[in-house]
């Protein structure tokens, strides 16, 4: 099967291909690496810090080390974009902020089967997804029709709920509307940060896409599940004034010593300490 996944090129994209790809082996996968540029990362402060660490750092500073590297740390559990091109053979283009009509243009050269979008931020036009001929499906991070939208897992845990979830869904011309495919929960752990449940969200989420792309590689025909459109409602961008609240619950956004221990796992393996001598 041709696949093309369409993710972001950040911390998440990049778990998630880190958890994808090994599954896709024997397939003809292409990735398309996008960032949208949001206006206001610039404009509420604590957006903007998780830009710093889901994509700024990771991107600017940890995958651009490791990429330098001519092979990845001996020991690391995760690789960067860069060794997961060569170690899988999967052809890894960035893209950056792609319009509607490059976006219509990638899509068309890479003759997909399937396409698989995850956290990537870009609307594929009606001409897109005519292309593949098995479709286009999504992974959204919340539960849909409930938790349309963005941001859902930070709205589950300000308002207290046991579960996030990952919905993957056909996509159509209306956002998050497309039939579902299936729905899976995530338990919330409190206490842990948003980041932290957040990136566990998704790993549960990748396995949701790897799962799939088997049963189509089999002949299945997935799920199609209308939604309920009365049902659907689109959780908004949070305010400072939300992320005042969340804080207030004894809630953190992100928490330094879990993201160093995630950082960590692109690292080589911890190695004795040999003393120098005298």
């Amino acid at each position: 099967m041709r696949i093309l996944v369409c993710t972001k090129r950040d911390l998440a994209g990049n778990l998630l291909l880190n958890r994808m790809l090994p599954r896709l082996a024997g397939h003809d996968v292409r990735v398309l690496l996008a960032n949208r540029v949001r206006a206001e990362t610039e404009t509420v402060p604590d957006l903007g810090a998780l830009k710093f660490f889901d994509q700024d750092l990771p991107v600017e500073v940890l995958f651009t080390l490791l990429d330098s590297l001519p092979a990845p740390p001996a020991g690391a559990e995760l690789l960067s974009f860069r060794h997961l091109e060569e170690r899988f053979g999967v052809p890894i283009a960035a893209a950056g902020h792609i319009g509607n009509g490059a976006l219509t243009g990638a899509v068309r050269a890479a003759e997909p089967d399937l396409v698989v979008s995850v956290q990537f931020g870009f609307i594929f036009k009606p001409e897109a997804l005519a292309i593949p001929r098995l479709g286009l499906i999504n992974l959204h991070s919340g539960a849909l029709p409930q938790r349309a939208g963005v941001n859902p897992t930070f709205w589950c845990m300000l308002e207290g709920e046991a579960e996030a979830a990952c919905s993957l869904h056909w996509i159509t011309a209306a956002i998050d509307a497309g039939p579902v495919i299936a729905v899976r929960p995530t338990p919330i752990d409190y206490g842990r940060s948003f980041l932290s449940n957040w990136l566990r969200n998704y790993e549960t989420g990748a396995t949701m896409i790897t799962d799939a792309v088997d049963r189509l590689a089999r002949g299945e025909t997935l799920p199609a599940v209308p939604q309920d459109d009365a049902a659907r409602v689109f959780v908004p961008k949070p305010t400072p004034d939300d992320f005042a609240r969340f804080r207030a619950l004894g809630h953190r956004l992100v928490d330094h010593g879990e993201y160093l221990a995630l950082l960590r796992r692109w690292l080589p393996a911890a190695q004795p300490v040999t003393a120098v001598p005298a």
